[in-house]
């Protein structure tokens, strides 16, 4: 598993996946805020100033989605056709992003037989885009040599976004790293709701559309150290309005807070109430998914 850290220096509610490989194994969500800190006196606690928090990748989501009861679907991935649509920065990367998290749906639900393709055009784009350092020079041989097997493709797809991730952090390109982890989320947000067809109250899929409501929040926090470039900018103000949908539209329940130490001595906040899926928000978050990612894609 590789989830990415995002680092940010402030608090706020987080929750970690806990994710097994595509191919089976059981996955957990344990619905906490994990929070290092260090106790001063018995009741006075000092957080520290920088906290990471785990932005899965577009991988994990479908493959918990997967062990959950997900069936892939034909069709609702970006077509290829779109590509030579992409000509201005802000769409390769955004785009980038999408076809990313196509590959990492197509290769976990075992739609193989386009992902070559598929990965070509993300390559082409990372070659545009100057980063195709991130691309391993035996990659399009491991392609080739596991074409049918679902579970190499897989990993082969989420080895990609992650060494794109640490080439655009460690080279600096965090204008492009936002815009290419904003293409993600909307894609793979977009698919998931996609894949239920009718609200069903207790759906764990739809559970899991709204647990994106938090990963949407660290999403936010991280970009926004981009924010002053304009086409940051752009894309945090579509992605703000997405985050408005899910507060908006889904229900709060108040519950009490709890303090527990663990054996390390770190702190693990729960509690404080959480948001809860209903129909209106599934209806209201599938709408504001494909309307932005219609708006990225076109």
């Amino acid at each position: 598993m590789k989830t990415i850290k995002l680092t940010a220096g402030f608090l706020m509610a987080s929750s970690a996946l806990i994710l097994s490989s595509c191919g089976g194994g059981e996955a957990e969500d344990d619905g906490l805020q994990h929070v290092d800190t260090a106790a001063t006196t018995s009741n006075e606690v000092i957080e520290e100033e920088i906290i990471d928090y785990a932005v899965p990748t577009p991988n994990e989501l479908f493959e918990i989605v997967k062990l959950q009861g997900g069936e892939q679907k034909v069709g609702i991935v970006n077509p290829l056709e779109n590509r030579e649509k992409y000509i201005d920065h802000k769409s390769k990367c955004l785009n980038f992003g999408v076809y990313s998290a196509d590959l990492a749906y197509m290769s976990c639900f075992g739609i193989g037989t386009e992902f070559l393709k598929y990965f070509s055009a993300i390559e082409e784009l990372g070659e545009e885009l100057g980063i195709s350092g991130a691309f391993d020079e035996d990659l399009m041989d491991r392609i080739e040599n596991n074409e049918g097997d679902s579970d190499s493709l897989f990993a082969i797809s989420n080895d990609t976004y992650f060494d794109s991730y640490l080439y655009l952090e460690e080279n600096e390109k965090g204008v492009e790293l936002a815009l290419i982890m904003a293409g993600g989320y909307v894609e793979s947000l977009y698919i998931v709701t996609n894949l239920v067809d009718t609200y069903s109250e207790g759906d764990p899929i739809i559970e899991k559309i709204g647990d994106q409501k938090l990963v949407l929040e660290n999403l936010l926090d991280f970009i926004l150290e981009y924010s002053d470039d304009m086409m940051v900018s752009e894309i945090m103000d579509d992605l703000i309005s997405l985050s408005d949908v899910f507060e908006n539209s889904m229900e709060f329940e108040e519950s009490g807070t709890s303090i527990d130490n663990n054996d390390d001595g770190t702190l693990i906040l729960s509690g404080g109430g959480s948001f809860k899926m209903n129909e209106q928000a599934f209806t209201d978050i599938k709408a504001k998914a494909e309307e932005l990612r219609n708006n990225i894609i076109n």
